[in-house]
C-alpha cells in the first residue's frame, strides 16, 4: 500500500479497516507474519527503522499527534542522532511504553511525519539540551536553514517559563550577527565578548574571501576551523588565502576547538595581534581567568 510506504511501512488498525481489511484478517496477517504488531492497534508491514517508530507514535497519539523535542529536532536535521524515546504531543494515548513519551499538550505540526515547526522545535530543545548542544542547534536552524529571529522571539513570548530564555536569545543574536557554526558562536561569546575584545565583522574580509572574524580597523583576521586537520585541496586553499591576506598586510590567526576551549589564552593571543596594530583597549578578565591578562 502506498500509505504504508509513506508512513515508513506503518499502518494503524483504523487505516487497515479503511482499506476493507477486517479485524479477523488483521489477526490472521499478524499470525502469518504479513503484519508485525508494534503496539496495540499499530502494525508494521516491513522493516522501517527509527522513522517507523516515529510514525507509530503519531498513529497511537491520534489525529492531533505531533512529534516534538529531540524527535522533531532529528527530523528537522538539527540533531544527528535520533532519540531513544520519542516525544509525542497532542496525544490521547494512556498506555505506557518506554519507546514513546505522550503528552496532551497541543503543538502545531508540519511535515510527514508531523513534527513541531522549526522555531518551536528550537525553543523546546533549548530547554532540554546542554549549552554547547543549544549552540549547534541555533547555528543550524538560523545560520543554515534560514529560520527568522522573529519566529523564535514569538514562540518565546508565548512560552510562560523557559529555563534558558536569556541564553537562547543571546545565541540567536550572535547567529544573526554573523556567526555560522558552534565554534564561531563559542568564540564570539567566550573569547571576544567575555574578554572585552573589540566587536568584529563576520562573514566579511579584506579580499574576495569570506572570513569568520574580521577586525577591520586593525587588519586582523581570526579563522576558526573545527576540522582536526586539513589535507589536499583544502590545505592548499587555506594556504592561498593566508598568502593573499599577508600580501595586503593582514595578520591571520587560526584557532580550532582546542584553542577556543581555552578562551582566556585565545583572547590573550588575539589581543596581542590587535595591540600590534594599534588597539589600546584592555582585556577584561572573565570568571575563568586565573591570572591577569
Amino acid at each position: 500500500m502506498m500509505l504504508a510506504e509513506r508512513q515508513a511501512r506503518t499502518l494503524s488498525r483504523e487505516q487497515l479497516r479503511g482499506y476493507g481489511v477486517t479485524d479477523r484478517v488483521i489477526h490472521r496477517m499478524s499470525l502469518d507474519g504479513t503484519l508485525d504488531r508494534l503496539s496495540r492497534g499499530v502494525y508494521a508491514t516491513g522493516e522501517g527503522g527509527w522513522r517507523q517508530l516515529a510514525w507509530a507514535g503519531v498513529l497511537l497519539g491520534g489525529q492531533h499527534a505531533v512529534l516534538g523535542g529531540a524527535a522533531a529536532g532529528h527530523l528537522h536535521g538539527l540533531l544527528k542522532d535520533p532519540p531513544d524515546q520519542i516525544q509525542v504531543f497532542g496525544a490521547n494515548w494512556r498506555q505506557r511504553d518506554y519507546r514513546w513519551r505522550f503528552s496532551e499538550t497541543r503543538r502545531v505540526g508540519a511535515g510527514e511525519p508531523p513534527r513541531t515547526r522549526l522555531a518551536q522545535t528550537v525553543v523546546d530543545l533549548a530547554a532540554e539540551l546542554d549549552p554547547d548542544a543549544i549552540v549547534s542547534v541555533v547555528a543550524e536552524a538560523i545560520g543554515r536553514r534560514g529560520l527568522r529571529q522573529a519566529e523564535i522571539h514569538r514562540i518565546l513570548a508565548e512560552t510562560t517559563r523557559h529555563p534558558r530564555r536569556a541564553l537562547l536569545l543571546d545565541l540567536v543574536g550572535e547567529v544573526v550577527a554573523g556567526s555560522r557554526s558552534p565554534l564561531e558562536l563559542r568564540y564570539a561569546r567566550e573569547v571576544e565578548r567575555a574578554h572585552g575584545l573589540p566587536a568584529a565583522r563576520r562573514q566579511e574580509g579584506p579580499l574576495r574571501y569570506g572570513t569568520d572574524v574580521w577586525y577591520e580597523e586593525f587588519g586582523v583576521l581570526v579563522e576558526l576551523d573545527g576540522r582536526a586537520f586539513h589535507s589536499g585541496t583544502a590545505a592548499l586553499d587555506d594556504m592561498d588565502r593566508d598568502n593573499d591576506h599577508q600580501l595586503v598586510g593582514v595578520i591571520t590567526i587560526r584557532l580550532g576547538w582546542r584553542h577556543v576551549a581555552r578562551p582566556c589564552q585565545a583572547a590573550a593571543k588575539v589581543a596581542r595581534a590587535l595591540r600590534a596594530r594599534g588597539w589600546i583597549g584592555r582585556l577584561r578578565p572573565c570568571p575563568r581567568c586565573r591570572t591577569p591578562l
